[in-house]
Formats: structure tokens, C-alpha cells, sequence
């Protein structure tokens, strides 16, 4: 009764201890234990009738048989099935299961044929051979024991089945059992724990039992004894397991610690454990030793104080015990040799020799701190004067109205530009240019207050911010010390030229309340300044911006310059989608300062009204046929020509016969090409622009549809028009950022554009996101400021003969910034 009461005490605390132990750390040999004792737990709770002179079924009986034996092999493949896939692992349990299940369930109904049970022993023995052979290898130092225990038990059980004794050939399977775990554990590499030793003690002595249990009937005497002592070698193979746990963990737990320990004393990055009561060092590895270069016996003695300059030590007395935010700090520290330097902080609170610590990880962001202090100044001011760029200025300028809307003061945008600047770059050239530029912005600095702002806002332009002004007389006061700067000729290294500035003044809030509005009327000061003459300064007024755009004085200005040559063309790069150069747009762009300044978004609708537009787009065409023939003859025109054309000249009889007369005069092939058209052109006579578009087509000149999703053009008269491209409008493009519905249109534009057979350009692509989200959405071709401003054909060439036409499409910081200042620049221009 006492064995039993044992029994049911032990055998649920060994499954209840495994259980837990799989449930907070999944391994495969845990859980085969788990299983093997609760087979063992089951198997004893059906023998306790039995036990107590109840009869049992022979179901029952021979379950409990199986259950034992299961619990035994489970116990067994824990020891050597490591590499086994658990589909495999059960395969083999239940193959070398089998025989010893049908033996047991045929003694229990009565079913004892010797030459049956001879069969399920000999086919019982050869599969554990077979097993054993697959899984341990031929190699394993278990092997050999294996193959001699399934040999002298084929031996063992013939024996005992020719002298009948049945119930003794079930023992001498849970003896061969219980032994192979013996073999497995002592030829594994847990033979170097006690804890295996005691495993293996327990399951010897557990198969001892059952060869004891077989001379009871001999001695009769025995049976007391037995029954005190059975229970104990199983509880002393549960021992030994819970003990090999232990030391298994014990041996991570070193391992780890000397790992840990490696890691902390030879890494590369200073660390610390300092206490958080004291700021006391306590422990500091090697390389804080070599960075700090303190003694390790003096560093041991300092506290997070001494290791803090001045301005630092108050900012840690509030923060010593504080968590470290988001696990880390930037600060800055001193060493031994009195030198500063910047610091990342990073680590987390510890127990350390029975107190309150925190471990530290310093790493020195000194060249980081520097470099990116430098990336910031070059994005925000101008390589070449040192003064702040538009962006800068805009910031300023922002903060300076915040203030002023407050204050209730005024603040002034004062946009100056020096007069006739390309004569100097045309004559002396452009590193002169450049000399003058830097002397200027010197002069100008000389005469800015320090709370003010000047920028370089452009190639000759320079914009100053002033704030904090009660009235205007203080912009006009400004202005005339800016322009009395460049009163004295410059004097460079090897010329002396004089120069003079107009300036456009205007005012927050006297002549608009946004930035931009500011911006746009002291540019029509500037303007006027400019046709006063220059060398002046002009106040932004209404007439101001009425003269600005005046249509006239465009249509003037754009006759004059038809008649003296006073127009130019540059080209903007296209690029396919890896970055190579496709295709260049013909830009035109006036050579005298007023329609520079006035810009084509100002004088090409007055040429379309005016009917200038003839002369002018023949002019463009015939100026950049002829440049594409003169780089082809250079060998450097490999890409395609874009030109824009008007609805005017569409509808002209003898538009296509011009167009090929211009391209067979400069022997240029039609394909190389593209005429561009808005969608609005599409809306006028539309009957007389197909047929000569048919004709160009015909004769290979491929059409563009420019400004694409802003008319209204139908799908129906694009399907008429020998139509090969569409550029998506700049609209789209620019909100791409945080517009989902302009994500959508360019979807849908690229869907439709596909089902068309139509090429896809992209414009107006002004950052690298454009660039990665029109690529995702499948854009064929890109143009944009980012990409590449328009180029004059000298700068093409030049780029070209660098081999510098190409650009990376990449999202590093580099090719940002690159492009962004390229944005810049030409929005600037």
C-alpha cells in the first residue's frame, strides 16, 4: 500500500515538473520525456486493480503492457533521435512498438502459438537493429552495444519461449528497453554530467527489477523485499533527469556568462556599469580605458561627473536616475586630455554587485555629429558665395513673419540682381563670373545686419529678408546701402569691373500676407527696376505688377527678339527608367533681360495670341533640327528630339511639308523626331490638325500629348491620332507625396496608356519619391528638374563629352541632395 500511495505521490510530480519544463522551454527531448512519463503514469493507474486482487479485462491488461513499453522506447529515442523529423521520429516508434504490442495483447486473450510469438520477437529485434543502424550511423559508439542487446535478446526470448514462460519474454523486453537507455546515455555527450549517471543507474536498476522479479516464484521469500525497493530505480532515473536539466542549464549559463563577458571586455565601443545611487563607476571594459584615457584603477575611482564638461554636469544631476528615453542619449564627454568630443548613449538599468546599476555603451558620433553638420550647411547655403540658399531663406523669411504678425512690425523682401551680368560671363568667362559673384556677395554681407538674412537666390541674384522693420523707410534705407556697395569697380585678381544691381522691394504685410505673394511682387520691382534702367531700387506697387504682364510690351519684346536673334533654345534631359538619356526637350528662352525674367510661361500664350507663335515654333524647330545634326556629326546625339507645337500650326496646309523640308535639310530621320501637343490643341480644328499629323506619321515623326490629364480630350479621338506618347502633366507628378487621388489619376493615366500601346513620360519630377513611385507605377520615361535642368548646347556637350548625361536613380541622402539642388538651382533661374 505504501509503494502505491509512493507511486501516485512521484509519478505525477515528474509529469506535472516535464510539463512545465516543455511548456517555458520547447525542446524535443523534454517533451519525449513528458510523454514517457505519462505513459508510465498511465500504465501504473490501470495495474492498481490488478494490484488489489481485482480482475481486469484484457484490453486493459494489454493497454497497460503498451503503454509501459511506449513510455520505455520514448525514453530511449530521447537519447538518439535528435536528427530525426518528428513524421520520421513517429514512424519509427511505432514500427519497433508493434511487435512487442502484439505480443503482449496476444499472452493477455490467451493467444500463445510459439511460432507467432517467435516471428513477433525475431521481426521486434530486427527492426531495432534496423533502427538503430539508420539513426545512430555506423560510427556511434552506441552501435555495437545496441546490436549485441537485440542479439542476446532474440537469444534470451527463444530461450524462455521454449521453456513457455510467456509473461517472462514481456519482461525481458522492458529489460532490453530500459538497458538500451543505459547504452544511449553513456555513449552520448551527456556522459560528462552526473546527472546522465544517475539516469543511467536508475534505468539499470529499473531493468534489474525485472530479472528479479522472475526468480520470485523460485524464492518466495523474496517478494517482501522486492516490493520495498521496486519503486526506487525509476524515481532514481526521474532524479537523474531533473538533475541533467540542471546541469545542462548550469553549462548554458557559462557559456553565456563567458560569452557575455568576451563581448563586454573586448568590444570595440567604451561600456560602463555605474552605479545609479552615486554615479560611481563600477566596471568599465578596455576600450572605454584607450577612448577616455584614464587608468583603469583612476576610472574605477571617478563618477559620470568627472567624465561630463561643465555645461553637461547640471543636465545630468536631473537625469542621472531618469530612464534613458527610447534607450538612448546623445551627450557630450571629456577625457583625460581636457578634449570634447560627442557621444550616442545607449543601455539599461541591471542589478550589479547586489545593487542598483546601469550598463552603458558609448559610441564617439564626433565625425558623424561633424559630418552631418556639414551635409546641413551645404543644403542650406551656396557653394559658391558661402551665403544662404533659397531654402534657408525661405525658413528665415517664414520665422520673420511669424514674428512680425505677432510684433506688429514689417518685414522686408528685397531681391536684387546685377545688371547685364551675362555681358561679364560672355566677355571675361565664367570662373570671372564667378569671382565677381563672390565679391558681390561680400560687399552685400557688409551691408547686412546680422539678424538679417542674404541669400543667393539665383545665378546673379541675391535676395535679403529683413525683419523687425516699424516702416518701409527702413527697406528703403537698406536698399540704398546695398546698392552703394558696388558704387567702386570690383577689383578681382586680374581685372577691375564695374558693375550695378536693380532691387525690388517688398513688404509684409503691406504687400501680401504669404511668402510667396511677397516674393512675386518684389520680383515685379525688380522688373521694373530693371526697365527703368537699373542701378535703382523700386517699391512693389499694383502698377508694378500690372507692367510686369503687360501683353504688349511681351509681344514687343518678343518681335524684336525674332528680328535680332535675341532667342536661344536649351534642351532638358528625358531619362528611361534606368537612368539613361532618351530624349531632350527644346526649350526657348529669351537672350535680353526682359523676356529672361518674363519667362515662356508669360510669353508663349502672348505668341499664341499675337499669332508669333508661327514664326517662333519654325524658329524653334529649324534652331534645334540644326543643333541635333551638329551633335550627330560630333557622334554624341544618340537619344530623340522632343519640340512642342501649337494648335496654330497644326492647322496650317503647310505645316507637314515644313516639318520634313526642316529634317531633310539637316538629314535628320523623321523617327528621332517627337512633336509634343497639348490636350487642349486637341479641342480645336481637329479635322485639319489629323491630316497633318497623319502625314508626319506616315513619313515616321512620332506625336507627344503633352500636359496630359488636365484637358478634355476623349479616349475615342486619342484612338484616331497617331499618338505614341503621353507626359503625364506636372500637377499630378508634384503630389504624388501625400495626394492618394493624384496616385490614382497616374495610375489610371498609365493602365489606359498601356492598353493604347503609348510610351509614358513623367514631368515635372522634382525629388527621388517621384522618381521610386512613378517607376513603381510603370512610367516609362522621367523629366524634371531633380533629374536635370534645361541645358544650354554648350553644357550638353560638355556633359556629354564627360559622359556625365546619365543620372543614378537612387534614394541615398548624395543623390537627394543632388537633385534637389538642381531643383533649386532652376527654380531659381
Amino acid at each position: 500500500m505504501r509503494g502505491n500511495l509512493f507511486d501516485l505521490l512521484l509519478l505525477p510530480v515528474l509529469v506535472i515538473f516535464f510539463g512545465v519544463l516543455q511548456a517555458s522551454r520547447p525542446q524535443r527531448r523534454f517533451r519525449l520525456w513528458l510523454a514517457g512519463w505519462i505513459g508510465i503514469l498511465v500504465s501504473f493507474l490501470l495495474w492498481l486493480p490488478q494490484g488489489h486482487g481485482l480482475l481486469v479485462s484484457p484490453f486493459l491488461e494489454s493497454l497497460r503492457l503498451v503503454l509501459l513499453f511506449l513510455g520505455g522506447l520514448l525514453f530511449v529515442f530521447s537519447f538518439a533521435a535528435d536528427g530525426l523529423s518528428p513524421r520520421a521520429l513517429t514512424s519509427k516508434l511505432a514500427m519497433v512498438t508493434l511487435p512487442a504490442a502484439i505480443i503482449a495483447a496476444g499472452t493477455t486473450y490467451g493467444f500463445q502459438q510459439p511460432g507467432y510469438i517467435f516471428v513477433c520477437i525475431v521481426a521486434g529485434e530486427a527492426i531495432g537493429v534496423y533502427i538503430a543502424w539508420s539513426v545512430l550511423g555506423r560510427k556511434s559508439p552506441a552501435l555495437p552495444w545496441i546490436l549485441l542487446l537485440c542479439i542476446t535478446g532474440i537469444a534470451v526470448k527463444t530461450v524462455l519461449l521454449a521453456a513457455g514462460n510467456i509473461s517472462a519474454i514481456l519482461a525481458g523486453i522492458l529489460v532490453e528497453i530500459f538497458l538500451a537507455c543505459v547504452v544511449l546515455l553513456l555513449a552520448s555527450p551527456l556522459r560528462k554530467h552526473i546527472g546522465a549517471w544517475i539516469c543511467a543507474l536508475g534505468f539499470f536498476g529499473w531493468s534489474t527489477m525485472y530479472v528479479v522479479y522472475e526468480f520470485i516464484d523460485i524464492h518466495p521469500e523474496w517478494v517482501h523485499s522486492l516490493s520495498q525497493i521496486w519503486n526506487l530505480p525509476k524515481y532514481i532515473a526521474g532524479i537523474g533527469m531533473i538533475l541533467l536539466v540542471l546541469e545542462l542549464d548550469t553549462s548554458k549559463i557559462k557559456v553565456l556568462s563567458e560569452e557575455y563577458r568576451l563581448l563586454y571586455e573586448s568590444n570595440p565601443q567604451p561600456m560602463w556599469i555605474y552605479d545609479l545611487a552615486t554615479g560611481k563607476f563600477l566596471s568599465i571594459n578596455d576600450a572605454a580605458v584607450q577612448v577616455y584615457g584614464y587608468p583603469r584603477e583612476e576610472f574605477l575611482g571617478m563618477t559620470l561627473y568627472d567624465i561630463m564638461p561643465e555645461q553637461e554636469q547640471t543636465r545630468l544631476r536631473d537625469t542621472i536616475n531618469a530612464p534613458i528615453p527610447d534607450g538612448r542619449q546623445y551627450w557630450r564627454h571629456v577625457r583625460n586630455d581636457g578634449t570634447i568630443f560627442d557621444v550616442d548613449i545607449s543601455g539599461h538599468d541591471v542589478m550589479f554587485q547586489g545593487r542598483k546599476a546601469r550598463f552603458i555603451m558609448a559610441m564617439d558620433i564626433t565625425e558623424q555629429e561633424r559630418t552631418n553638420r556639414e551635409l546641413v550647411y551645404r543644403a542650406q547655403h551656396d557653394p559658391l558665395t558661402g551665403l544662404a540658399n533659397r531654402m534657408l531663406l525661405e525658413d528665415r523669411a517664414q520665422q520673420a513673419i511669424a514674428r512680425s504678425a505677432r510684433d506688429g512690425n514689417k518685414v522686408a523682401l528685397l531681391t536684387l540682381d546685377i545688371d547685364r551680368f551675362k555681358q561679364i560671363n560672355d566677355t571675361y568667362g565664367h570662373m570671372v563670373g564667378d569671382e565677381c559673384l563672390k565679391e558681390i556677395a561680400s560687399r552685400l554681407q557688409s551691408r547686412v545686419r546680422d539678424a538679417d538674412t542674404l541669400a543667393r537666390t539665383g545665378g546673379e541674384e541675391f535676395t535679403v529678408m529683413i525683419g523687425g522693420l516699424p516702416s518701409a523707410r527702413g527697406a528703403t534705407g537698406a536698399a540704398n546701402a546695398l546698392l552703394s556697395s558696388l558704387t567702386h569697380p570690383l577689383k578681382l585678381s586680374n581685372n577691375e569691373i564695374a558693375v550695378s544691381m536693380s532691387i525690388g522691394i517688398a513688404l509684409y504685410p503691406d504687400d501680401g500676407l504669404e511668402l510667396d505673394t511677397i516674393r512675386k511682387r518684389s520680383d515685379s520691382a525688380l522688373y521694373k527696376a530693371k526697365r527703368m534702367g537699373g542701378g535703382c531700387a523700386v517699391m512693389a506697387n499694383e502698377q508694378n505688377e500690372m507692367e510686369t504682364h503687360s501683353a504688349t510690351e511681351v509681344e514687343v519684346a518678343l518681335r524684336n527678339a525674332l528680328s535680332t536673334s535675341q532667342l536661344e533654345v536649351y534642351y532638358q534631359p528625358i531619362y528611361n527608367n534606368i537612368g539613361h538619356l532618351s530624349r531632350v526637350e527644346a526649350l526657348i528662352r529669351g537672350v535680353d533681360e526682359f523676356l529672361r525674367k518674363t519667362g515662356p510661361a508669360v510669353f508663349i500664350p502672348v505668341a499664341e495670341e499675337s499669332g508669333l507663335i508661327l514664326p517662333l515654333g519654325q524658329w524653334v524647330l529649324n534652331e534645334s533640327c540644326r543643333q541635333m545634326a551638329e551633335w550627330r556629326a560630333m557622334g554624341i546625339a544618340s537619344f530623340q528630339l522632343a519640340v512642342n507645337v501649337s494648335a496654330r500650326q497644326l492647322v496650317q496646309p503647310s505645316f507637314a511639308e515644313k516639318v520634313l523640308q526642316t529634317l531633310q535639310r539637316h538629314q535628320l530621320p523623321p523617327q528621332i523626331l517627337h512633336l509634343e501637343l497639348t490636350e487642349t490643341t486637341l479641342m480645336n480644328d481637329f479635322s485639319s490638325m489629323i491630316h497633318s499629323m497623319k502625314r508626319l506619321a506616315e513619313a515616321g515623326v512620332l506625336f507627344s500629348i503633352d500636359d496630359f490629364g488636365t484637358g478634355y480630350s476623349s479616349l475615342a479621338r486619342l484612338s484616331e491620332l497617331p499618338i505614341s506618347a503621353v507626359k503625364i502633366d506636372r500637377s499630378f507628378v508634384l503630389k504624388l507625396h501625400d495626394n492618394a487621388p493624384s496616385v490614382g489619376i497616374v495610375r489610371a493615366i498609365v493602365h489606359m496608356s498601356r492598353h493604347l500601346n503609348l510610351e509614358i513620360v513623367a514631368e515635372g519630377v522634382e525629388t527621388a519619391d517621384h522618381v521610386r513611385i512613378l517607376r513603381e507605377l510603370g512610367c516609362d520615361l522621367f523629366q524634371g528638374f531633380y533629374l536635370g535642368r534645361p541645358l544650354s548646347p554648350e553644357a550638353l556637350v560638355e556633359k556629354a563629352r564627360r559622359d556625365a548625361l546619365a543620372t543614378p536613380f537612387q534614394d541615398s541622402p548624395a543623390a537627394r541632395l543632388s537633385g534637389e539642388r538642381r531643383a533649386a538651382e532652376a527654380n531659381a533661374e
